[in-house]
């Protein structure tokens, strides 16, 4: 069968290889023929998605809630060229609420695939190739019987090293210097995960939804073999950690040090994601340093210690601080994410969030307006309370460039001005201002820092109504 793998050209800060659809396109081409369409990349509009609709057999699509609307319309033109068209959607959105994913597109989804998809679309497509769908057995398949919806247990594979990435159908130098986390040292850089899943407890966050909440980690001997194949056959000599939980455990950083110190002279790394802040000490810090990493991103989310507390970070604003400043003693560059307006903070909270991120020896940071993110504790709680009303889907669009939900007593046009205010007060001092005119590595690279800049300043309302 001939198989479209396909991500959406939908508004973004970053433009990086789409490593999950690379992942399926590499297990899928042993039996299919495969092509993996970056629309972000190649600013692919809806008429260009006719010749998909005309010349294959399955589309399968990576959604995030954000982009129901824009994945409506992909779904409109496929299905209108080609009826026949097998469209299956994961990622994010699907696996938060797969039944009402696949009840809200109706007759243009035909399946949905909720958690990791690797086994489960080979299985899937292998059924289907040979007419022997055997549904209920395939993990977390979401799928029309002939009176209800029905939703399998999601499959989260536990050897990571079986899944490589078709870096072929997407060569890190064809993205433009946009990568996670806005900086880099060199160009072409390279995203990978190196482990999947996440055991803490946020509230606001849906990640466990889609890799579980166990985490398993790929061998760092295959972590190795793939940088040093993006480094000889594509270039790259700088590469993006884009898991959530790379140092939680410290014996892997450890020995990925000492492998990369050994294998890899002059590797530039960075983990422009986040990691959990109370993982790093003082002797890891080093060996990352020694072995050429040069940026941490940590999830701060709060200056006050009863917002961090009702987040269930379970962590304290004392205790950020300090390990703030331990990675800013060790030489590395500190990025902080901030959220803004969680349920139950007031204004005089937000304020004192504002005033820990300038206080703090960051390189940068980043303030989004609070996203209820559905398949995250907050969003089921909030939904309970009334205090959160989903009329329509297709308008429902949280991400961090726009405010969708304020907390009693602010208005979303105040919380809006807030994190504008948060972003000023940050941004326009001379320090970081320097900071971040030395870090630019080009007039390509202005060109999306700029971009970013008006995205991030000019967060647009948006209302579910």
């Amino acid at each position: 069968m001939k198989i479209a793998l396909i991500r959406l050209n939908s508004p973004a800060d970053e433009i990086i290889p789409p490593i999950s659809l690379g992942i399926l396109a590499q297990l899928l081409r042993k039996q299919h023929h495969v092509a993996v369409f970056d629309c972000l990349l190649s600013n692919l509009d809806y008429a260009d998605l006719q010749t998909i609709g005309r010349n294959f057999d399955i589309a399968g699509i990576t959604l995030f809630t954000k982009d129901i609307a824009i994945c409506m319309e992909y779904l409109k033109i496929l299905k209108n060229i080609n009826p026949s068209i097998v469209t299956i959607l994961g990622g994010p959105h699907p696996s938060a609420v797969p039944v009402e994913t696949l009840d809200f597109f109706g007759s243009l989804c035909d399946f949905v695939i909720a958690g990791e998809a690797e086994i489960s679309i080979v299985k899937l497509l292998d059924a289907l190739a040979h007419g022997r769908p055997d549904m209920p057995a395939i993990g977390g398949l979401c799928y029309r019987g002939s009176d209800r919806i029905f939703i399998n247990k999601p499959i989260y594979p536990e050897q990571l090293d079986n899944y490589t990435v078709a870096w072929d159908l997407m060569p890190p130098s064809s993205y433009p210097p946009a990568p996670h986390g806005a900086f880099f040292r060199h160009y072409p850089a390279a995203p990978i995960i190196t482990s999947r899943g996440c055991p803490y407890g946020c509230l606001f966050c849906a990640g466990h939804k889609v890799t579980g909440r166990n985490i398993r980690r790929r061998s760092i001997e295959n972590v190795i073999e793939e940088v040093k194949l993006l480094r000889d056959c594509y270039g790259v000599h700088e590469i993006h950690i884009e898991d959530d939980n790379f140092t939680a455990d410290k014996e892997y950083v450890m020995e990925f040090c000492r492998q990369a110190k050994a294998h890899l002279p002059g590797l530039s790394w960075a983990c422009p994601n986040g990691v959990r802040i109370d993982t790093i000490d003082t002797e890891m810090l080093a060996a990352m340093k020694a072995a050429g990493f040069y940026a941490l991103s940590f999830g701060i989310e709060s200056g006050n210690d009863d917002i961090l507390e009702s987040m269930g970070k379970k962590l304290t604003v004392a205790d950020l601080r300090q390990k703030i400043e331990l990675v800013h003693r060790s030489g590395i560059e500190t990025i902080g994410f901030f959220i803004l307006g969680f349920p139950g903070e007031s204004r005089s909270q937000i304020e004192k969030t504002i005033q820990l991120a300038v206080s703090l020896p960051l390189t940068r940071a980043s303030f989004a307006t609070f996203q209820p993110f559905p398949g995250s504790v907050i969003f089921d709680k909030l939904l309970r309370a009334g205090s959160l009303h989903i009329e329509n889907w297709e308008k429902f669009t949280p991400n961090l460039q726009t405010t969708i939900w304020s907390p009693e007593g602010l208005s979303i046009d105040e919380l809006s001005a807030l994190r504008r205010k948060a972003l000023l007060r940050f941004y326009l001092r001379v320090s970081t201002i320097k900071a971040l005119i030395l870090n630019i590595q080009g007039i390509h690279h202005v060109y999306f820092i700029i971009k970013r800049a008006i995205r991030w300043l000019f967060t647009k309302r948006k209302t579910n109504n």
